[in-house]
């Protein structure tokens, strides 16, 4: 599945992309914080770069591209509710971007995905279904390599996402 997690990645804004006009010391401030917090980002550097973009929620709360950024972190940090709740604050707003789509999949494929390998590690690869079979063989071919099982945790851009 960590093909699918690195999948997510592709596509994400940055502030000079989303037509960010604030001005005034308050907006430099919150600029400033959404640069630094992408460069984090960038690295890997999850935990404090969702510091960084949480700052800037507060400042703009209706800002989809770190509510987007925030749901991609809160998937690589294993926390798929939040992230689910987070890309459907997105959806909520009228948003139609492709990304914020695949990424939803992404995370519904790679929860089922789980699921599935959790269930066979219960009964034994020997006793699933050909159904569970098929499913679980789809997933694989679409994320371009066989998951390892019960793996959730996905690739940050630079490294593990902790």
């Amino acid at each position: 599945m960590a093909m699918l997690a690195v999948l997510l990645l592709a596509g994400c804004a940055t502030p000079a992309s989303t037509g960010y006009t604030g001005s005034g010391p308050a907006a430099t401030e919150v600029l400033g914080e959404w640069k630094r917090a992408d460069r984090l980002y960038a690295r890997g550097d999850l935990r404090r770069a969702k510091e960084g973009y949480e700052m800037v929620l507060e400042r703009e709360p209706g800002n989809n591209e770190v509510l987007f950024r925030l749901a991609n972190i809160a998937y690589y940090m294993q926390n798929p509710a939040e992230a689910r709740e987070l890309y459907a604050r997105v959806l909520d707003s009228g948003s139609v971007d492709p990304q914020l789509f695949y990424n939803r999949a992404a995370l519904n494929l790679t929860e089922a995905y789980d699921d599935l390998s959790r269930y066979a590690q219960e009964v034994g690869p020997g006793n699933l279904t050909p159904e569970i079979r098929a499913v679980m063989a789809a997933i694989e071919r679409m994320s371009g390599q066989r998951p390892p099982i019960n793996d959730k945790a996905g690739t940050a851009p630079s490294g593990r996402g902790e």
